[in-house]
């Protein structure tokens, strides 16, 4: 006969039952609270990833050591929910990193923006100005109209931070800040909200020495009020070797940009990609053109709202056979980017147009760099690919 092992009980208690009812209950509740966060999430009440669940390996670019230094690169909305919510946003990583930098900060920080509202970076600045930092701002005062960028810059100056102001009709178009003497971000990011959290952007962290001595030599004819034609060539580097990267680096309008891009683009042998927020230059579209006759393979996004603006380039190039398309980003496709044969990247602040080359305040690098090239190719893949298949706009 078969004997009972003495701690098994001969039949289940009604406890025991209660214990073998309790999952079912648990489980029900756990359904019920995910389809709770699952309406929050498409209400736009919570951000679609809590702060501190983010992949820490996301808090950093891809970094590519180049000579003395390092070069950095970031996009802004690779995975940008539609429609952006303000109570959803969490700060993306280059936010991140550009206020730790600031953080860091112990003896200077300079920057110098066209359009400003994000109130991270304000409170960052102010952060650095009480701990003894030297923080001074070159500014235009195009939007100061705009309730939100008036309240930024009253924040600042609220703070005793002086601001150099472009006053006149051009536009202070540069985005750049400088840390320290050590680090230099630019791009084409300025910083807003929506330059952040809806537009196509592309920044650079850049810690190689001579490019941010460039920077810095830019920075200081602003700052004494020097903008736009009364700007004189001064980067100490116009032409640096950071191995294996050439680095060019230019500023509109003393530095007469535009023969350098064409100078590119009439070397390619393969293949131009482009994306570009304004686009009106007669001499790039013809250059493009040329080489397009001559079988290199040319493909462009235009901004949408600016595709058809006058002066764009965006018929002419369809005309003569280029594959061109209209961004297909609900907000802005903010990119002033050219990729030349997979080895050239050329990028910054500088739209490609007649105004940026010359009565804006603009800065550009022309990098070659074949790994740098390929970061730019894929982000060009994406905005393509978004492009040929719109998002659905809500």
């Amino acid at each position: 006969m078969a004997t009972r092992d003495p701690h098994t009980p001969a039949s289940p208690s009604r406890a025991t039952e209660r214990r073998r009812r309790a999952p079912s209950v648990w489980a029900l509740l756990g359904a019920l609270a995910l389809l709770l966060l699952i309406y929050l999430f498409q209400r736009g009440i919570l951000p679609p990833r809590m702060p501190g669940l983010e992949d820490a390996s996301a808090a950093v670019g891809p970094v590519l050591q180049r000579g003395d230094g390092a070069l950095q690169v970031f996009f802004t909305t690779p995975t940008l929910i539609y429609p952006d919510l303000p109570q959803r946003r969490t700060p993306p990583p280059y936010e991140q990193a550009l206020i730790a930098d600031l953080d860091a900060a112990t003896a200077t920080i300079d920057l110098a923006t066209f359009e400003y509202n994000l109130e991270s970076i304000a409170e960052a600045l102010v952060r650095a100005q009480q701990r003894g930092v030297n923080v001074r701002l070159a500014l235009d005062r195009e939007r100061l109209i705009e309730p939100e960028i008036a309240a930024w810059a009253g924040e600042i100056e609220a703070a005793q931070i002086p601001i150099a102001w472009e006053r006149s009709s051009a536009f202070l178009h540069s985005k750049f800040v400088i840390i320290d003497r050590r680090v230099v971000w630019t791009g084409s990011w300025n910083i807003t909200n929506n330059g952040t959290y809806r537009n196509n952007n592309n920044l650079l962290r850049i810690t190689i020495p001579a490019i941010v001595a460039n920077y810095a030599a830019e920075f200081e004819q602003m700052f004494g009020e020097a903008f736009g034609t009364a700007k004189q060539s001064l980067a100490p580097f116009p032409t640096t070797l950071a191995e294996p990267a050439r680095i060019e680096t230019y500023f509109s309008p003393q530095d007469t940009v535009e023969p350098h891009i064409l100078e590119r683009l009439r070397a390619a042998r393969r293949s131009i990609v482009f994306m570009a927020f304004s686009y009106t230059s007669d001499a790039v579209s013809a250059a493009m053109l040329e080489r397009h006759a001559q079988g290199v393979a040319v493909r462009g996004v235009f901004e949408r709202r600016n595709a058809g603006g006058i002066g764009a380039e965006f018929d002419t190039l369809r005309a003569g056979g280029v594959d061109v398309l209209e961004d297909g980003n609900c907000y802005t496709m903010h990119h002033k980017v050219i990729v030349i044969d997979g080895r050239t990247v050329i990028t910054g602040s500088y739209n490609f147009t007649n105004r940026a080359e010359n009565v804006n305040d603009e800065n550009l690098l022309i990098i070659d760099d074949r790994e740098l090239a390929r970061l730019y190719l894929a982000e060009f893949e994406r905005v393509y690919r978004q492009a040929d298949e719109p998002t659905r706009c809500q």
